[in-house]
Protein backbone atom coordinates (compact mmCIF):
# COMPACT_ATOMS: atom_id res chain seq x y z
CA UNK A 1 0.00 0.00 0.00
CA UNK A 2 2.52 2.58 0.49
CA UNK A 3 4.65 2.01 -2.34
CA UNK A 4 1.13 2.46 -4.38
CA UNK A 5 0.95 5.38 -2.60
CA UNK A 6 4.23 6.65 -3.52
CA UNK A 7 3.19 6.04 -7.05
CA UNK A 8 0.26 7.99 -6.66
CA UNK A 9 1.46 11.31 -4.78
CA UNK A 10 4.14 10.98 -7.57
CA UNK A 11 1.71 11.71 -10.15
CA UNK A 12 0.24 14.92 -7.67
CA UNK A 13 1.66 17.69 -9.92
CA UNK A 14 -0.11 16.12 -13.07
CA UNK A 15 -3.73 16.22 -11.47
CA UNK A 16 -2.85 20.11 -10.11
CA UNK A 17 -1.79 21.17 -13.24
CA UNK A 18 -5.19 19.47 -14.74
CA UNK A 19 -7.48 20.71 -12.06
CA UNK A 20 -6.14 24.36 -12.16
CA UNK A 21 -6.85 24.25 -16.12
CA UNK A 22 -10.40 22.91 -15.36
CA UNK A 23 -11.01 25.97 -12.29
CA UNK A 24 -10.69 23.22 -9.51
CA UNK A 25 -9.04 24.55 -6.76
CA UNK A 26 -6.82 22.68 -3.64
CA UNK A 27 -8.47 23.05 -0.53
CA UNK A 28 -8.40 20.86 2.23
CA UNK A 29 -11.88 21.35 3.44
CA UNK A 30 -13.22 21.83 0.12
CA UNK A 31 -14.04 24.88 -1.96
CA UNK A 32 -15.66 28.05 -0.37
CA UNK A 33 -17.60 29.64 -3.36
CA UNK A 34 -17.01 33.61 -3.30
CA UNK A 35 -19.62 34.42 -6.63
CA UNK A 36 -23.22 35.10 -5.97
CA UNK A 37 -26.02 33.82 -8.51
CA UNK A 38 -29.49 32.67 -9.02
CA UNK A 39 -30.47 28.53 -7.81
CA UNK A 40 -30.34 25.95 -10.66
CA UNK A 41 -33.71 24.60 -11.60
CA UNK A 42 -34.05 21.12 -12.64
CA UNK A 43 -34.83 19.99 -16.54
CA UNK A 44 -38.04 18.89 -16.51
CA UNK A 45 -38.16 17.44 -19.72
CA UNK A 46 -39.55 13.44 -19.89
CA UNK A 47 -36.57 12.44 -22.90
CA UNK A 48 -36.54 8.70 -22.95
CA UNK A 49 -34.00 7.17 -25.42
CA UNK A 50 -34.83 4.92 -28.62
CA UNK A 51 -32.81 2.83 -30.04
CA UNK A 52 -32.94 0.46 -32.99
CA UNK A 53 -33.36 -2.95 -32.27
CA UNK A 54 -30.37 -4.56 -34.52
CA UNK A 55 -30.81 -8.14 -33.67
CA UNK A 56 -34.82 -8.04 -35.51
CA UNK A 57 -35.34 -8.38 -38.82
CA UNK A 58 -36.85 -4.67 -39.86
CA UNK A 59 -35.06 -2.66 -37.19
CA UNK A 60 -38.56 -2.10 -34.91
CA UNK A 61 -37.88 0.60 -32.76
CA UNK A 62 -37.69 -0.42 -28.52
CA UNK A 63 -37.10 1.64 -26.02
CA UNK A 64 -33.89 0.41 -23.79
CA UNK A 65 -33.39 2.49 -20.68
CA UNK A 66 -35.07 4.65 -18.25
CA UNK A 67 -35.84 8.17 -18.96
CA UNK A 68 -32.97 10.54 -19.55
CA UNK A 69 -31.70 13.91 -18.76
CA UNK A 70 -35.03 14.35 -16.57
CA UNK A 71 -32.81 16.25 -14.34
CA UNK A 72 -30.20 19.16 -14.56
CA UNK A 73 -26.95 19.08 -12.24
CA UNK A 74 -26.97 21.85 -9.92
CA UNK A 75 -23.93 24.39 -11.15
CA UNK A 76 -22.95 25.36 -8.09
CA UNK A 77 -19.46 26.22 -8.69
CA UNK A 78 -20.86 29.34 -10.41
CA UNK A 79 -24.25 29.70 -8.72
CA UNK A 80 -24.38 29.79 -4.85
CA UNK A 81 -23.65 32.62 -2.21
CA UNK A 82 -20.92 34.02 -1.35
CA UNK A 83 -19.05 31.33 1.58
CA UNK A 84 -20.74 28.12 0.87
CA UNK A 85 -18.75 25.11 1.28
CA UNK A 86 -18.45 22.98 -1.87
CA UNK A 87 -18.11 19.05 -1.80
CA UNK A 88 -16.83 17.59 -5.39
CA UNK A 89 -17.69 14.44 -5.99
CA UNK A 90 -15.85 12.35 -9.20
CA UNK A 91 -18.25 9.90 -10.24
CA UNK A 92 -18.58 7.60 -13.47
CA UNK A 93 -22.50 8.15 -14.01
CA UNK A 94 -22.94 10.15 -17.26
CA UNK A 95 -24.78 13.39 -16.75
CA UNK A 96 -28.31 12.11 -18.37
CA UNK A 97 -28.95 9.39 -15.94
CA UNK A 98 -28.72 11.77 -12.96
CA UNK A 99 -31.59 11.72 -10.50
CA UNK A 100 -32.70 8.69 -12.47
CA UNK A 101 -30.87 5.30 -13.15
CA UNK A 102 -30.00 3.78 -9.18
CA UNK A 103 -26.19 5.27 -9.34
CA UNK A 104 -28.21 8.53 -10.24
CA UNK A 105 -30.54 8.09 -7.22
CA UNK A 106 -27.73 7.63 -4.95
CA UNK A 107 -25.99 11.18 -6.12
CA UNK A 108 -28.94 13.34 -6.42
CA UNK A 109 -30.16 12.25 -3.13
CA UNK A 110 -26.84 12.94 -1.90
CA UNK A 111 -26.81 16.61 -3.18
CA UNK A 112 -30.56 17.46 -1.97
CA UNK A 113 -29.76 15.98 1.24
CA UNK A 114 -26.33 17.72 1.86
CA UNK A 115 -28.01 20.96 1.07
CA UNK A 116 -30.59 20.44 2.89
CA UNK A 117 -29.28 19.22 6.30
CA UNK A 118 -26.68 22.15 5.80
CA UNK A 119 -29.42 24.71 5.37
CA UNK A 120 -27.29 25.52 1.81
CA UNK A 121 -24.19 26.45 3.86
CA UNK A 122 -22.41 22.85 2.13
CA UNK A 123 -23.53 21.76 -1.17
CA UNK A 124 -22.10 18.84 -3.67
CA UNK A 125 -20.77 19.30 -7.32
CA UNK A 126 -21.57 16.47 -8.79
CA UNK A 127 -18.46 15.70 -11.81
CA UNK A 128 -20.22 13.24 -13.78
CA UNK A 129 -18.50 10.63 -16.65
CA UNK A 130 -15.36 10.35 -14.96
CA UNK A 131 -13.99 13.87 -16.25
CA UNK A 132 -11.97 14.26 -12.85
CA UNK A 133 -10.58 10.43 -12.75
CA UNK A 134 -11.06 7.64 -14.53
CA UNK A 135 -8.50 4.58 -13.26
CA UNK A 136 -8.28 3.76 -9.26
CA UNK A 137 -5.19 5.37 -9.24
CA UNK A 138 -5.97 8.90 -10.26
CA UNK A 139 -9.33 8.65 -8.37
CA UNK A 140 -7.23 7.46 -5.28
CA UNK A 141 -4.72 10.13 -6.70
CA UNK A 142 -7.21 13.05 -6.31
CA UNK A 143 -8.57 12.25 -3.15
CA UNK A 144 -5.35 12.42 -1.36
CA UNK A 145 -3.97 15.42 -3.05
CA UNK A 146 -7.37 17.41 -2.90
CA UNK A 147 -8.32 17.63 -6.29
CA UNK A 148 -11.92 16.80 -5.02
CA UNK A 149 -13.12 15.32 -1.87
CA UNK A 150 -15.40 12.07 -2.84
CA UNK A 151 -15.55 9.41 -5.53
CA UNK A 152 -16.96 6.15 -5.98
CA UNK A 153 -14.71 2.83 -6.51
CA UNK A 154 -15.85 -0.14 -6.99
CA UNK A 155 -15.30 -3.08 -4.86
CA UNK A 156 -13.27 -5.20 -7.56
CA UNK A 157 -11.04 -2.42 -7.78
CA UNK A 158 -9.28 -1.97 -4.64
CA UNK A 159 -6.97 -5.25 -4.85
CA UNK A 160 -3.61 -3.07 -4.94
CA UNK A 161 -4.65 -1.47 -1.87
CA UNK A 162 -6.18 -3.76 0.53
CA UNK A 163 -8.02 -7.14 1.06
CA UNK A 164 -10.69 -5.28 3.22
CA UNK A 165 -13.37 -6.07 0.27
CA UNK A 166 -12.57 -9.75 -0.24
CA UNK A 167 -15.89 -11.19 0.91
CA UNK A 168 -17.58 -9.01 -1.81
CA UNK A 169 -15.21 -10.60 -4.18
CA UNK A 170 -15.55 -14.04 -3.40
CA UNK A 171 -17.42 -15.76 -6.02
CA UNK A 172 -20.88 -17.66 -5.45
CA UNK A 173 -21.48 -16.94 -1.51
CA UNK A 174 -24.25 -14.11 -2.33
CA UNK A 175 -27.55 -15.64 -2.87
CA UNK A 176 -29.75 -12.34 -4.25
CA UNK A 177 -29.65 -8.40 -3.62
CA UNK A 178 -31.31 -8.63 -0.20
CA UNK A 179 -29.07 -10.79 1.31
CA UNK A 180 -26.19 -8.79 -0.13
CA UNK A 181 -27.44 -5.25 0.62
CA UNK A 182 -27.87 -6.62 4.05
CA UNK A 183 -24.14 -8.04 4.65
CA UNK A 184 -23.10 -5.05 3.51
CA UNK A 185 -25.35 -2.56 5.82
CA UNK A 186 -24.59 -4.42 8.82
CA UNK A 187 -21.39 -5.64 11.27
CA UNK A 188 -19.81 -7.53 7.84
CA UNK A 189 -20.05 -3.75 5.95
CA UNK A 190 -18.28 -1.69 8.77
CA UNK A 191 -15.39 -4.38 9.20
CA UNK A 192 -14.91 -3.60 5.61
CA UNK A 193 -14.84 -0.08 6.04
CA UNK A 194 -12.51 -0.07 9.02
CA UNK A 195 -9.88 -2.19 7.21
CA UNK A 196 -10.02 0.33 4.26
CA UNK A 197 -9.61 3.46 6.44
CA UNK A 198 -7.07 1.41 8.19
CA UNK A 199 -5.11 0.21 5.29
CA UNK A 200 -5.50 3.57 3.43
CA UNK A 201 -6.46 6.01 4.93
CA UNK A 202 -9.58 6.21 2.95
CA UNK A 203 -13.11 6.43 4.47
CA UNK A 204 -16.05 5.16 3.26
CA UNK A 205 -19.47 7.19 4.53
CA UNK A 206 -21.62 4.78 2.14
CA UNK A 207 -21.70 2.18 -0.91
CA UNK A 208 -23.91 1.81 -4.02
CA UNK A 209 -25.14 -1.96 -4.86
CA UNK A 210 -26.28 -2.11 -8.58
CA UNK A 211 -27.11 -5.34 -8.24
CA UNK A 212 -25.51 -8.56 -9.16
CA UNK A 213 -22.84 -9.09 -12.02
CA UNK A 214 -23.62 -11.05 -15.05
CA UNK A 215 -21.42 -12.09 -18.15
CA UNK A 216 -22.02 -10.74 -21.64
CA UNK A 217 -20.24 -11.82 -24.90
CA UNK A 218 -21.50 -11.24 -28.78
CA UNK A 219 -20.75 -15.37 -30.09
CA UNK A 220 -23.12 -17.56 -27.66
CA UNK A 221 -25.49 -18.38 -24.93
CA UNK A 222 -22.90 -19.37 -21.75
CA UNK A 223 -24.49 -22.42 -19.93
CA UNK A 224 -20.86 -24.27 -18.66
CA UNK A 225 -17.94 -23.18 -17.26
CA UNK A 226 -16.56 -24.91 -20.75
CA UNK A 227 -18.31 -22.22 -23.19
CA UNK A 228 -15.80 -20.18 -21.66
CA UNK A 229 -12.76 -21.56 -23.04
CA UNK A 230 -10.56 -19.72 -25.77
CA UNK A 231 -12.55 -16.45 -24.85
CA UNK A 232 -11.05 -13.22 -23.16
CA UNK A 233 -13.25 -11.97 -20.84
CA UNK A 234 -12.51 -8.14 -19.40
CA UNK A 235 -12.86 -8.09 -15.42
CA UNK A 236 -12.23 -5.72 -12.84
CA UNK A 237 -8.63 -5.73 -11.66
CA UNK A 238 -9.13 -7.29 -8.53
CA UNK A 239 -6.76 -10.51 -7.98
CA UNK A 240 -9.73 -12.92 -7.12
CA UNK A 241 -11.89 -11.78 -9.89
CA UNK A 242 -8.66 -12.39 -12.13
CA UNK A 243 -8.19 -16.09 -10.43
CA UNK A 244 -11.60 -16.85 -11.11
CA UNK A 245 -12.35 -16.53 -15.07
CA UNK A 246 -9.10 -18.20 -15.27
CA UNK A 247 -10.13 -21.04 -13.09
CA UNK A 248 -13.38 -21.33 -15.27
CA UNK A 249 -11.08 -21.79 -17.88
CA UNK A 250 -11.47 -18.15 -20.12
CA UNK A 251 -8.63 -15.89 -20.99
CA UNK A 252 -8.83 -12.26 -19.07
CA UNK A 253 -8.00 -8.53 -19.25
CA UNK A 254 -8.32 -5.15 -17.55
CA UNK A 255 -9.19 -2.08 -19.00
CA UNK A 256 -11.10 1.11 -17.48
CA UNK A 257 -14.84 1.23 -17.20
CA UNK A 258 -14.89 4.17 -19.34
CA UNK A 259 -12.84 2.63 -22.16
CA UNK A 260 -14.91 -0.98 -21.94
CA UNK A 261 -17.30 0.02 -24.13
CA UNK A 262 -14.44 0.84 -27.20
CA UNK A 263 -13.20 -2.70 -25.89
CA UNK A 264 -16.18 -4.28 -26.88
CA UNK A 265 -16.48 -3.26 -30.28
CA UNK A 266 -13.00 -3.03 -31.41
CA UNK A 267 -13.19 -6.45 -30.37
CA UNK A 268 -10.13 -6.41 -27.81
CA UNK A 269 -11.82 -8.60 -25.40
CA UNK A 270 -15.18 -10.88 -26.14
CA UNK A 271 -17.53 -9.96 -22.97
CA UNK A 272 -16.80 -8.76 -19.81
CA UNK A 273 -19.36 -8.67 -16.11
CA UNK A 274 -20.89 -6.29 -14.85
CA UNK A 275 -24.77 -6.00 -13.78
CA UNK A 276 -27.83 -5.23 -16.03
CA UNK A 277 -28.24 -1.51 -14.61
CA UNK A 278 -24.56 -0.85 -16.28
CA UNK A 279 -24.75 -2.77 -19.71
CA UNK A 280 -28.15 -0.46 -20.01
CA UNK A 281 -26.77 3.02 -18.91
CA UNK A 282 -23.22 1.99 -20.81
CA UNK A 283 -24.94 0.66 -23.59
CA UNK A 284 -22.97 -2.41 -23.97
CA UNK A 285 -25.56 -4.50 -25.71
CA UNK A 286 -25.39 -2.50 -28.83
CA UNK A 287 -22.15 -4.72 -29.17
CA UNK A 288 -22.89 -7.25 -26.75
CA UNK A 289 -26.07 -9.92 -27.39
CA UNK A 290 -25.83 -12.24 -24.97
CA UNK A 291 -26.10 -11.76 -21.52
CA UNK A 292 -25.57 -14.67 -18.71
CA UNK A 293 -27.15 -14.31 -15.56
CA UNK A 294 -24.32 -15.86 -13.62
CA UNK A 295 -24.79 -13.97 -10.03
CA UNK A 296 -21.14 -14.79 -9.78
CA UNK A 297 -20.81 -11.58 -7.34
CA UNK A 298 -22.51 -8.07 -6.14
CA UNK A 299 -21.69 -5.19 -7.77
CA UNK A 300 -20.52 -2.59 -4.98
CA UNK A 301 -18.90 0.60 -5.63
CA UNK A 302 -17.89 2.43 -2.34
CA UNK A 303 -18.36 5.89 -1.69
CA UNK A 304 -14.82 7.48 -0.11
CA UNK A 305 -12.82 10.54 0.38
CA UNK A 306 -9.92 10.73 2.15
CA UNK A 307 -9.85 10.80 6.18
CA UNK A 308 -7.63 13.59 6.44
CA UNK A 309 -10.51 16.16 4.44
CA UNK A 310 -13.05 14.03 6.73
CA UNK A 311 -11.19 14.46 9.97
CA UNK A 312 -10.82 18.72 8.75
CA UNK A 313 -14.55 18.99 9.19
CA UNK A 314 -16.33 20.21 11.79
CA UNK A 315 -18.31 17.43 13.61
CA UNK A 316 -21.77 18.99 12.28
CA UNK A 317 -20.28 18.68 8.69
CA UNK A 318 -18.58 15.07 9.47
CA UNK A 319 -22.74 14.57 10.91
CA UNK A 320 -24.24 16.23 7.64
CA UNK A 321 -21.96 13.97 5.17
CA UNK A 322 -22.62 10.72 7.08
CA UNK A 323 -26.45 11.10 7.27
CA UNK A 324 -26.21 12.31 3.80
CA UNK A 325 -24.46 9.24 2.74
CA UNK A 326 -26.34 6.66 4.29
CA UNK A 327 -29.70 8.43 2.81
CA UNK A 328 -28.26 8.10 -0.81
CA UNK A 329 -27.44 4.72 -0.38
CA UNK A 330 -30.49 3.42 0.60
CA UNK A 331 -32.07 5.63 -2.14
CA UNK A 332 -29.96 3.86 -4.39
CA UNK A 333 -30.66 0.39 -3.43
CA UNK A 334 -34.60 1.18 -3.93
CA UNK A 335 -34.24 2.62 -7.50
CA UNK A 336 -32.16 -0.78 -8.16
CA UNK A 337 -35.03 -2.73 -7.17
CA UNK A 338 -37.75 -0.76 -8.48
CA UNK A 339 -35.99 -0.39 -12.15
CA UNK A 340 -33.82 -3.73 -12.67
CA UNK A 341 -36.86 -6.28 -13.84
CA UNK A 342 -37.80 -3.22 -16.12
CA UNK A 343 -34.63 -2.99 -18.06
CA UNK A 344 -33.97 -6.48 -18.30
CA UNK A 345 -37.35 -6.56 -20.09
CA UNK A 346 -36.34 -4.17 -22.51
CA UNK A 347 -33.36 -5.99 -23.45
CA UNK A 348 -35.11 -8.55 -24.21
CA UNK A 349 -37.71 -6.84 -26.39
CA UNK A 350 -34.30 -5.25 -27.82
CA UNK A 351 -33.26 -8.83 -28.81
CA UNK A 352 -30.59 -9.62 -26.61
CA UNK A 353 -30.37 -13.02 -25.60
CA UNK A 354 -30.72 -13.42 -21.47
CA UNK A 355 -29.78 -16.94 -20.32
CA UNK A 356 -30.70 -18.23 -16.79
CA UNK A 357 -29.13 -20.92 -15.94
CA UNK A 358 -30.66 -24.14 -14.58
CA UNK A 359 -29.83 -25.19 -10.81
CA UNK A 360 -27.25 -27.87 -12.02
CA UNK A 361 -25.47 -25.40 -14.54
CA UNK A 362 -25.05 -23.04 -11.95
CA UNK A 363 -23.81 -25.41 -9.54
CA UNK A 364 -21.03 -26.70 -12.56
CA UNK A 365 -19.73 -22.82 -12.21
CA UNK A 366 -19.72 -23.26 -8.16
CA UNK A 367 -17.68 -26.50 -8.38
CA UNK A 368 -15.15 -24.80 -11.43
CA UNK A 369 -14.42 -21.82 -8.56
CA UNK A 370 -13.60 -24.19 -5.69
CA UNK A 371 -9.96 -22.51 -5.50
CA UNK A 372 -10.80 -19.24 -5.90
CA UNK A 373 -12.78 -19.40 -3.23
CA UNK A 374 -10.78 -21.58 -0.95
CA UNK A 375 -8.18 -19.00 -1.87
CA UNK A 376 -10.58 -15.83 -0.72
CA UNK A 377 -11.38 -17.78 2.60
CA UNK A 378 -7.85 -18.07 3.52
CA UNK A 379 -6.87 -14.45 2.86
CA UNK A 380 -10.06 -13.48 4.88
CA UNK A 381 -9.41 -16.29 7.62
CA UNK A 382 -10.78 -18.41 9.60
CA UNK A 383 -12.71 -16.58 12.36
CA UNK A 384 -13.68 -14.21 9.62
CA UNK A 385 -15.13 -16.77 6.97
CA UNK A 386 -17.11 -17.97 9.74
CA UNK A 387 -18.53 -14.74 10.74
CA UNK A 388 -19.22 -13.87 7.13
CA UNK A 389 -21.27 -16.91 6.39
CA UNK A 390 -23.06 -16.65 9.26
CA UNK A 391 -23.95 -13.30 8.05
CA UNK A 392 -25.15 -13.80 5.30
CA UNK A 393 -27.20 -17.38 6.65
CA UNK A 394 -29.03 -14.76 8.87
CA UNK A 395 -29.61 -12.72 6.12
CA UNK A 396 -31.49 -14.99 3.85
CA UNK A 397 -33.58 -15.63 6.73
Amino acid sequence: MKSKLRKVLAATLTVMLFCSACGLGNSTTGITVTTVAAESAANEAQETETVEAGNEEGANEVTVGLARDVYEIPDYINNVEAGTKIVRLSVSMGASDYGVSASGVMFKTFVDRLEELSGGTMVAQVYPANQLASSTDDIINGLVTNAFEFAEVGVGNWGDYTTAFTPCNTPFIFPNDETTYKVMSGEIGDQMIGQLLEDTGIRATGFMYLGMRTITNNTKEIHLPSDLKGMKIRVQSDPTELALFEELGASTMTVSFSELFTALQQKLCDGQDNPIISIVSRKFYEVQGYITMLNHLPNISMFVCSDDYYQSLSEEEQAWIDEASQDATQACYQALIDTQNTLRSQLEAYGIVITDLTEEEYNAFVESSAKTRASCEEIIGEEGWSKLMVAIEESEG
